[in-house]
């Protein structure tokens, strides 16, 4: 049956019909139709952006409403429309038969940064869920698109005004585009799919190629978790203060802190983390950093189902580290890191210490001169209040299965440390010289005083870096030639199957948060092979044999191990996760989609 016999109903939003089609509007959209909840967020902003002579490129055109209310706008050079879904083609077209919408084309076909030529794409019941994204609903149809290369269609329809909403496919889709003739994005995002600290991502990219975020605004339409980003060229925004989860800047202020001796040789460092379900992982993680000469870890951790807690506790026994349970556990908050780093001050560690690290298991300290160690690094620097270690994410190398081991040998290939100018940002973690200077601890960077005396902030190269001192809202460098003398070598997928246990296990930083395919997308990169571990090797492996020797601390690693590989034939007979899995099969690694680069 043709969409114009398929519907008896005509509803009418910001000026434009919109065909009731049963099949295609769901009761819930439907509802939010009539009640005036859809769509008039975005349509507002629209007649306040367009100007005459305008190229607009719209991505994800729905039920066709936005490209409709965009073609009553007079003297618009061309209107482009894309939308991946074809069950919405039909109607889009009656929505623009109803309207007198002739000059708008329409084009079928799913949106991507790569060179793909088709791509798995999830169609649920409720059409504004559909998406590349395995885990946003249940998945009703999977089905096989063609794809169009962002960076082709840009360079085809020379937008000056960009209207995005793909659910979720934003992220990354930009990046190393050249979007210099782009006046105005208009971006509906989606932290609820990729989390916020990813949003933060897509913000400071845009804003390399000269669009800034006017303020956000909450939408009407059916997904309520979603929020439009306005990023306009020329505008100038008066700088935010910092928009930290509760408690991630520590509050109060460090007060008392004084400044000690600066002595390389006998430095001590303070490292804290957050944990949960990671138990193959924490000896080669723990060895690592007490070979480079890390003193003292304090370990949090939350609802481990692994064994994590008890291998935890008896390395805190054998007085290895001290192991905590989260103090957000007492007030039943999800914001797991920022209570651990609330709490940390108070730690009789911290007070011993000369320098205070906060990072993640499946990151390591690379030291890469000397013989590696953090003495060598302190000696080659000199005096600093903070240094800044840039990220290098090492990628999957293509491992699909689990296998016991040590991450540093199984996965060696790792992204580009020469990246192009638009992929050039990463996050860092940062040794903080506890002293007067020192305000705020947070995950990534701290916040220091301006009021007593000159702030020297380092990069991994040893050189001034003073954008994170001046941009408290800041979490990440250009990271070009920053490499030299330290790396965070970061392992944030390991296999396959491990990642499938990752994505389970969610978020440890804010309970419930699901690890998206995205994550993947962004971090699977095995192009270069040119950081090594071999300096502290020996020292590395010497201490993790001594952790061993311990008989019951060996057989709870087993049992973790064990535990983790018995997750995984878990998941791989659960449906959902099945096709998680093979979403990176067909996106990443499949043979039509090029490797990913950081050109």
């Amino acid at each position: 049956m043709s969409i114009t016999k398929a519907y008896e109903d005509v509803l009418e939003i910001s000026g434009v019909k919109i065909p009731l089609a049963p099949k295609v509007v769901t009761p819930r959209v439907e509802e939010l139709m009539r009640s005036g909840g859809y769509g008039g967020g975005i349509c507002r902003v629209i007649g306040k952006t367009l100007r005459a002579g305008d190229r607009v490129l719209e991505l994800g055109a729905g039920i066709g409403l936005i490209s409709s209310v965009v073609a009553q706008v007079e003297d618009l050079e061309t209107v482009t429309a894309v939308e991946a879904n074809p069950q919405l083609i039909p109607l889009i077209t009656e929505t623009f038969r109803l309207n007198g919408v002739s000059d708008v084309t329409l084009r079928n076909g799913v949106v991507v940064a790569s060179h793909q030529k088709r791509t798995p794409f999830y169609l649920r019941e409720d059409f504004a869920t559909s998406s590349l994204a395995v885990d946003a609903q249940a998945t009703t149809k999977r089905k096989h698109l063609p794809c169009f290369n962002i960076g082709e269609l840009i360079e085809e329809t020379n937008p000056t005004v960009i209207i995005c909403d793909i659910v979720g496919g934003e992220l990354g889709l930009f990046e190393g585009i050249d979007l210099s003739a782009v006046r105005s994005l208009l971006l509906t995002v989606h932290p609820e799919i990729y989390g916020n600290e990813a949003l933060d991502d897509i913000t400071r990219s845009l804003k390399t190629q000269g669009l800034v975020l006017d303020m956000p605004e909450k939408l009407d339409g059916p997904d309520k978790t979603s929020t439009l980003h306005c990023y306009h060229r020329g505008v100038k925004r008066p700088k935010p203060r910092s928009q930290a989860l509760p408690f991630e800047s520590g509050k109060p202020e460090l007060t008392g802190l004084q400044d000690k001796p600066w002595d390389p040789q006998t430095a001590r460092f303070l490292v804290t983390t957050c944990m949960k379900d990671e138990g193959p992982f924490i000896l080669e993680w723990l060895a690592w950093h007490k070979s480079i000469g890390i003193q003292d870890f304090v370990i949090f951790t939350n609802d481990c189902t692994d064994g994590t807690h008890l291998l935890l506790q008896r390395l805190d026994e054998m007085g290895e580290l001290r192991h905590l349970p989260n103090p957000a556990l007492a007030s039943a908050s999800p914001a797991f890191q920022p209570y651990a780093l609330a709490y940390t001050p108070y730690l009789a560690e911290f007070s011993r210490a000369d320098f205070y690290i906060s990072m993640d298991v499946d990151e390591f300290i690379n030291i890469r001169l000397g013989t590696g160690q953090m003495s060598d690094l302190l000696t080659k620097t000199g005096p600093f209040d903070a240094l800044s270690i840039s990220e290098l994410n090492h990628g999957s190398n293509h491992v699909e299965g689990y296998e016991p081991g040590f991450v540093i040998d199984q996965f060696p290939k790792h992204q580009r440390e020469s990246p192009g100018k638009f992929r050039a940002h990463r996050g860092v973690k940062t040794i903080v010289r506890l002293g007067e200077k020192l305000k705020h601890i947070r995950n990534h960077r701290p916040d220091l005083h301006s009021d007593t005396g000159p702030v020297s902030w380092l990069d991994g190269a040893g050189r001034p870096l003073q954008s994170l001192h001046e941009d408290p809202t800041q979490n990440g460098i250009d990271v070009r030639g920053s490499y030299d003398l330290v790396s965070l070598d970061h392992f944030a997928l390991r296999s396959l199957h491990s990642y499938l246990v990752k994505m389970f296990r969610g978020d440890v930083v804010v309970k419930d948060k699901m690890v998206s395919q995205r994550y993947w997308r962004n971090r699977d990169r095995n192009s270069d092979l040119t950081s090594s571990f071999e300096r502290q090797r020996k020292g590395f492996e010497k201490v993790y044999k001594r952790l061993l020797k311990d008989k019951t601390l060996a057989a709870l690693h087993e049992e973790c191990c064990t535990a983790h590989q018995d997750r995984i034939s878990e998941l791989l007979g659960d449906p959902v996760f099945q096709l998680r899995k093979q979403w990176i099969h067909d996106n990443i690694w499949s043979p039509e989609v090029p490797e990913a680069k950081d050109d």
